[in-house]
């Protein structure tokens, strides 16, 4: 016969658990690719726009690649234990922020090639992470 009690304590537990899980994560706010406007931009202002996107960029990426780090070791501990999976955030917000950066500044970057600005303006290929996940590099 079970003791009635000690039920409330396991499912305490995993309400508890599920709570937490509902605040892991944050939504993305993608920027939009084409904007309006976005045709009638002049040379400079098209220099500016991508020179501040490329910073964005950079600025993002070691964050992408220290959640992803992250997510793996607590993928790795949670074969184990199963409470750090309760602690993962699985939406790639930051994922999903660089890779509309990189499709708004290869716009931008055939606006300014279209219109044969002065400057130079190299596509961003493509990332080495998927917005959906973990990509590895093509070597």
């Amino acid at each position: 016969m079970v003791n009635r009690k000690f039920q409330p304590v396991p499912v305490l537990i995993i309400v508890t658990l599920f709570f937490t899980q509902s605040c892991a994560g944050r939504a993305a706010h993608p920027v939009q690719v084409a904007q309006s406007g976005d045709v009638k931009k002049a040379c400079k202002s098209l220099r500016k726009e991508t020179k501040q996107i490329k910073r964005n960029i950079r600025r993002m990426i070691p964050a992408v690649k220290k959640a992803d780090k992250k997510r793996t070791l607590l993928m790795l501990s949670g074969g184990f234990l199963i409470v750090p999976w309760f602690f993962l955030d699985l939406t790639d917000a930051d994922k999903i922020e660089t890779n509309a950066q990189r499709a708004r500044y290869n716009y931008l970057a055939d606006i300014a090639g279209k219109r044969n600005c002065r400057f130079k303006v190299p596509k961003l290929q493509k990332f080495y992470f998927d917005d959906k996940g973990y990509k590895k590099r093509n070597r």
